[in-house]
């Protein structure tokens, strides 16, 4: 889970020289920008006061934020960033006052729970229509019959893996786990979450969140069984990317971009969905229990939701999209890694959440690297 922990780590690349509103303007055809920015709350509202927007430090980039600034200027927005799903519920529960708050899905109940979020009405997003079915029904999206996000970017996840010393592909975890040809040459991620979850999708589990006690010495009996198999656990992107260049591994666990990382320094490498599902970050906004600047609120997840920022984040971080609407500015080769070129794939998402007996999951993980 370490994409989830931290919107994708090492992959939040620094924007360096590329402007936001170039990309924007590309997207565009011809310099425009994202047009008004809907309240949704009916007719023209004019914004006002103050507006806190508490999320992951991407989001709010200045050369993002800027035009919807620029279009309402006497709205001060108010840009707070965190690191994480724990500091963001840490501050919040301080006593924090936010307005919009950027929530990936698996922190979700977590945050229901502590009456730190309140619903969304979708009747004031103009885009909800236009968003893919399956993130808007995902777990953590869609809790206890109300929406309490705006899913906005994901990731996928599947298996990478050399296509010269794997002609024949892989095609599901199962195989990545107990193919003999790949004896010692597999990587997995050194987290809990990811990899435990994994064995049991290729043990035939469709829910790996809700595994019992037995299911889990199933599932580290399949690990410890097949742990040759294993070359390493992987700490992180650029420790999954070192072990492919240097050819210690020819298979592992992974991520879309990192077809994309090896590819640019000329060294083949696939990446495909297991056919046991995708296991998928989900962020989005939602709003604060004690938000106080509606309207202003609702025009910052609609400006997050305009298929022009979305784009941004597509082609900057090859972040999934949640708007349909962006893949008309989309290349197709990015449509394919971003894993959108079959939408109804979507409907093979498993989003990422922690399992409420996560802490057995932990010592069962322990047992696993200690075997």
């Amino acid at each position: 889970m370490w994409r989830a922990l931290a919107r994708i780590g090492a992959v939040r690349l620094a924007l360096g020289s590329v402007s936001a509103l170039a990309v924007v303007a590309a997207a565009c055809g011809g310099g425009a920008e994202p047009g008004p920015t809907p309240t949704g709350a009916g007719g023209e509202v004019e914004l006002t006061g103050t507006v806190t927007f508490f999320g992951y430090e991407d989001s709010m980039r200045d050369e993002i934020m800027r035009p919807f600034e620029e279009q309402h200027p006497d709205l001060r927005v108010q840009k707070a960033p965190y690191s994480s799903g724990d500091e963001a519920i840490t501050k919040l529960r301080g006593g924090f006052q936010a307005d919009v708050v950027e929530i990936c899905v698996e922190d979700t109940r977590r945050m229901i729970d502590l009456g730190l979020i309140q619903p969304i009405d979708p009747a004031r997003i103009p885009e909800w229509d236009e968003l893919f079915p399956a993130l808007k029904q995902a777990d953590g999206v869609y809790v206890d019959g109300e929406y309490w996000l705006v899913p906005e970017q994901g990731g996928t996840s599947g298996i990478v893996y050399d296509p010269e010393a794997v002609p024949d592909g892989i095609s599901s975890f199962r195989q990545l786990l107990t193919d003999p040809r790949l004896e010692g040459r597999v990587a997995l991620e050194d987290t809990a979450s990811t990899t435990i979850a994994v064995a049991a999708l290729a043990l035939g589990y469709e829910d790996p969140w809700s595994l019992t006690d037995t299911d889990l010495e199933r599932v580290k009996s399949f690990l410890i069984d097949h742990k040759s198999t294993v070359r390493t656990l992987y700490k992180g992107d650029s420790d999954f990317l070192n072990l492919f260049r240097s050819g210690e591994i020819v298979a592992g666990y992974g991520y879309p971009d990192y077809e994309l990382a090896l590819e640019k320094e000329g060294i083949p490498a696939d990446f495909v969905f297991a056919e046991e599902g995708q296991l998928t970050w989900i962020c989005g906004y939602g709003l604060s229990a004690n938000a106080q600047n509606l309207d202003a609120a609702y025009a910052i997840l609609n400006w997050e939701t305009e298929p022009e920022i979305q784009a941004f984040f597509a082609e900057e971080y090859n972040y999934l999209v949640s708007n349909r609407r962006t893949l008309d500015l989309l290349d197709e080769k990015l449509i394919r890694r971003i894993g959108l070129d079959h939408p109804e794939q979507l409907a093979q998402a498993i989003p990422l959440k922690i399992p409420e007996n996560y802490d057995r999951w932990l010592e069962v993980w322990r047992e696993f690297k200690a075997a």
